[in-house]
């Protein structure tokens, strides 16, 4: 089988009373990882994920978005962030 693969990730900001969407990753058909970002005020940490990378916990390697499927995995590791939440919305 092989390994499940998102191909959309939303990012929200839960520091409000409402959670806010403020970002989005989507598995491009190029194989790469795009992001958008949905909030007026932008996303620091979604831009500083696309920009330099995800570090693979415990390995201390960093997955950069050209590298598609590894990075929308890489997305969905346990953060343990309490201001941000990542959901796959993938179809």
């Amino acid at each position: 089988m092989d390994e499940y693969t998102p191909t959309l990730i939303a990012l929200y900001d839960c520091g409000a009373w409402d959670p806010e969407r403020v970002a989005e990753f989507r598995l491009t058909v190029a194989g790469t990882a795009a992001l958008t970002i949905v909030a007026a005020g932008g996303c620091r940490i979604a831009e500083e994920w696309h920009g330099s990378g995800i570090e693979i916990l415990d390995t201390g390697t960093r997955v950069l978005p050209a590298e598609g499927a590894r990075f929308m995995r890489a997305l969905l590791q346990p953060f343990g962030m309490s201001y941000y939440d990542i959901v796959d919305e993938s179809p």
